[in-house]
């Protein structure tokens, strides 16, 4: 037989394999893990009926949402071996950076004397540390939703997963209990509780995906 008649003998039948993807189930588990943990663990604001018919609390959740989303992304294009991470990355620092440049703006359309308020709120001790304390009920359902995955640099794929986890945490946090709502207090403690959230993923990954 020749080289060519049994390389088409070999390849009859062949499909194209499809790209692993994060597990949607275990996603959708981590979601309402992350609501079930603010219930139970910080509970509900008072006023929640009330808030959820404004504009703000849903700003707050769409930003988080859109981390979240930049964060699933890179954390595939990290998955899949040989594939161009780069703009993955672009697209979640951009997210950021939007947030950040509006949140700089509105302090500096703030008065002097409320800049200060507007940029703290009254919680903004406790704003990282819950959205920790959530991300810590998400993050199993994140982490096994990307089992199929196969990160060849595991501490940049481990912080992907740690910033989703921490976005949907930070999600159910913001939608639920946080009363906060100026671009200033989500751009700066909402972000950094989300980034703590990933340098955990990142230690995690540096020994959890290794394969």
């Amino acid at each position: 037989m020749k080289t060519d008649d049994l390389i088409d003998a070999l390849a009859v039948g062949l499909e194209p394999v499809k790209p692993a993807r994060a597990s949607s189930l275990l996603l959708a588990a981590a979601v309402v893990a992350s609501v079930v943990g603010v219930v139970v663990l910080l509970g509900v604001r008072p006023d929640l009926i009330q808030a959820m018919g404004g504009l703000t609390s849903w700003l707050k959740g769409l930003y988080t949402l859109a981390l979240a989303a930049a964060a699933l992304r890179l954390t595939t294009r990290l998955g899949r071996p040989g594939a161009d991470a780069r703009p993955a990355a672009m697209l979640l620092f951009a997210v950021v950076a939007v947030v950040t440049a509006a949140g700089a703006i509105e302090l500096a359309l703030t008065t002097p004397d409320q800049r200060m308020a507007v940029w703290l709120g009254r919680t903004w001790d406790v704003c990282g540390r819950n959205i920790l304390l959530i991300s810590a009920v998400t993050a199993p359902f994140v982490y096994l939703s990307a089992r199929r995955l196969a990160p060849t640099r595991p501490s940049a794929g481990g912080a992907a997963l740690g910033v989703m986890t921490g976005a949907v945490a930070a999600t159910a946090y913001g939608l639920l209990h946080c009363p906060e709502a100026t671009v200033a207090f989500v751009a700066t403690w909402y972000t950094l509780g989300v980034a703590a959230a990933g340098a955990i993923g990142a230690l995690i990954g540096r020994f959890a995906l290794r394969w």
